[in-house]
């Protein structure tokens, strides 16, 4: 299995510790974000990983090179900052079949990459009867409850299905589902990349590739209970190392 790391961003929001260093090498008790992304998939039995890389993406390629561990590590580019979804498909023809995705400033328990490769219903693996029609998912999210699910992109679910991701909604959502950023995609999320459309952020989002997915049919979902560090601000790199 291999998996794609977006690590492409500067961190405005992390500023002033972003000013001379990607997101991805901010440091969190002594390791680079970007490690512990690495060490997680590593220890989920991932061997290859693609990093997307972008502002000051060579720091990044000269500080983990092309092992880590016994892991083998490869570089793409996303020279213009275009969003997310532009960002994954910069990763296209180097991925296989199905795949894991992760953001560098997302840390989660290698149990969930194997909670994600498990999923009932993925297009490689057998399915219930019930996804007959949609032959299978090419899109598994991972999601985890939320107390304040209104600051998040909420998750809206129908039986084993993703209906739809809402990012920040306005007013009161019947849900309190949102989405980890982490994903296992089959190939197929590429034509969804391709045909995804600039938002009103100005920028190609990987969540609205996902969403035509799943008007489709073609998404499914886990729910994750563990340990999950997403890393958007100094507050929270604060927090995660208290």
């Amino acid at each position: 299995m291999k998996a794609v790391i977006l690590a492409a961003g500067q961190g405005v929001r992390m500023k002033p510790l972003t000013d001379d260093k990607p997101k991805a090498l901010v440091e969190l008790k002594g390791k680079p974000l970007l490690q512990h992304v690495l060490e997680s998939l590593q220890n989920a039995g991932v061997r290859e990983a693609v990093i997307v890389i972008g502002f000051k993406g060579e720091e990044i390629e000269k500080r983990f090179g092309k092992k880590f561990g016994k892991m083998r590590l490869s570089y793409v580019w996303q020279r213009i900052a275009m969003g997310t979804a532009h960002a994954l498909l910069q990763a296209k023809g180097k991925t296989g079949k199905r795949f894991f995705v992760d953001y560098c400033d997302v840390i989660v328990e290698p149990a969930l990459w194997k909670k994600l490769a498990a999923k009932k219903g993925f297009a490689e693996g057998n399915f219930p009867k019930a996804f007959a029609k949609a032959k299978g998912f090419d899109a598994v999210i991972a999601l985890r409850r939320e107390q304040h699910p209104e600051r998040f992109g909420v998750a809206l679910v129908s039986g084993k299905k993703l209906e739809q991701i809402v990012e920040k909604p306005q007013g009161k959502i019947e849900s309190d589902l949102v989405n980890v950023g982490a994903y296992l995609f089959t190939e197929k999320i590429f034509d969804a990349l391709k045909k995804t459309k600039i938002s009103q952020r100005g920028e190609f989002e990987l969540t609205d590739s996902i969403n035509a997915l799943a008007a489709k049919g073609k998404a499914g979902f886990v729910v994750y209970e563990g340990k999950c560090l997403d890393i958007g601000t100094k507050d929270d790199l604060k927090k995660a190392a208290a």
